[in-house]
């Protein structure tokens, strides 16, 4: 049985904060996760994508880590 990730879609972030519009944890949260990984042709495209969304972020999310960033946002593509 396929779960409906279709529920992840409204999960996008909101670009001041990057927390999810939806559920407000720091986003990509599970549902966005679950949404991208399903929307995504393969984990190569996944991670370019993820990327870009880190150096969007980043500007906005200065004061963290460089290292959680990449956590946050790629660590978990794999």
């Amino acid at each position: 049985m396929t779960a409906d990730v279709s529920f992840g879609a409204r999960h996008q972030p909101d670009p001041a904060t990057y927390a999810c519009g939806e559920c407000t944890l720091p986003w990509p949260c599970t549902p966005a996760r679950d949404y991208l990984i399903a929307t995504t042709p393969d984990r190569v495209q996944l991670s370019m994508r993820m990327w870009d969304e880190l150096e969007r972020a980043a500007g906005s999310l200065a004061d963290q880590h460089p290292a959680e960033l990449f956590d946050r946002f790629l660590r978990w593509v794999r």
